[in-house]
C-alpha cells in the first residue's frame, strides 16, 4: 500500500474536498451567481486567512519538515490587496475585520504556529495546492462574470512567478514526500486536513449567510 504523504493527503481529503465544492457559495461561484459585493467581501476574509498562513511561514521558513513548502512563488497576500483595491476602487477595505468563520480559521493556524509547526502543512495543502488546481478555472469565471477585460481584478490567480503550474505542483509533492514524519504523524496531518477543508466550508457558509442578508 502506497504511504506517501502526497497520495494519502489526496485520497484521505477526497470526501472533504467533494463537501467543499457542494457547497451553496462554491455552487454559486461555479454557476456565475456571485455579486461583486460579496466577492469582494470573499477576498477579504482571503487575505486574512493568507496572511496568518504567509506569516507562519516567514516565521518557520527553517523548519525541517514545514520549511521544505515555504515558496514565496506562492504567497497570495500582495495580489489579493491588488485585487481588493481594484474592486473597492480605494484601500477602505482595510478597516474590514474578518468574519467569526474566518477568524476561527486564523486562530487555528497561529495556534499550529505555537504548537505543532507540521499541522500547518495540511493548511498550506489544502490552500495553495487548490489555488494552482481548480484556482485556474474560477480565474475564468471571475473575468466572465464580472466581464473584466484585463487582468485587473485577477491578481489572485496569477502565479507571476511559476511559469509551468503542473511541474511546479511535482515538486511540491515530492516536497511533501521527502519531509521526515512517521505514520501517526502522517495520519495527523491527514486529520488536521479535513478539519482545513471544515473551516473553510464554515467560511463559505458565512459568506452565503452574508449574501442572504444583504
Amino acid at each position: 500500500m502506497e504511504t506517501t504523504l502526497s497520495i494519502r493527503l489526496r485520497e484521505g481529503t477526497k470526501e472533504s474536498h467533494r463537501l467543499a465544492e457542494q457547497t451553496p457559495f462554491i455552487r454559486s461561484f461555479f454557476e456565475g451567481r456571485l455579486t461583486k459585493e460579496i466577492y469582494r467581501e470573499f477576498l477579504i476574509q482571503l487575505l486574512h486567512i493568507y496572511e496568518a498562513l504567509e506569516d507562519s511561514q516567514r516565521r518557520h521558513r527553517a523548519h525541517e519538515t514545514f520549511g521544505k513548502i515555504c515558496f514565496p512563488s506562492l504567497f497570495r497576500g500582495e495580489a489579493l490587496r491588488r485585487d481588493l483595491n481594484f474592486y473597492f476602487g480605494d484601500d477602505r477595505w482595510k478597516e474590514t475585520p474578518p468574519l467569526r468563520a474566518a477568524e476561527t480559521y486564523i486562530q487555528r493556524i497561529n495556534s499550529l504556529s505555537n504548537e505543532w509547526v507540521e499541522g500547518l502543512v495540511a493548511h498550506h495543502y489544502t490552500r495553495y495546492l487548490g489555488d494552482l488546481s481548480g484556482g485556474q478555472a474560477l480565474k475564468r469565471i471571475v473575468a466572465k462574470t464580472f466581464r473584466l477585460s484585463s487582468s485587473d481584478g485577477l491578481a489572485f490567480y496569477d502565479f507571476a512567478q511559476i511559469e509551468n503550474h503542473s511541474q511546479f505542483k511535482n515538486g511540491y509533492r515530492a516536497a511533501l514526500d521527502s519531509m521526515p514524519l512517521d505514520d501517526e504523524t502522517i495520519q495527523k496531518i491527514i486529520d488536521e486536513a479535513n478539519l482545513a477543508f471544515r473551516l473553510n466550508r464554515d467560511v463559505f457558509a458565512s459568506m452565503t449567510n452574508l449574501a442572504e442578508s444583504n
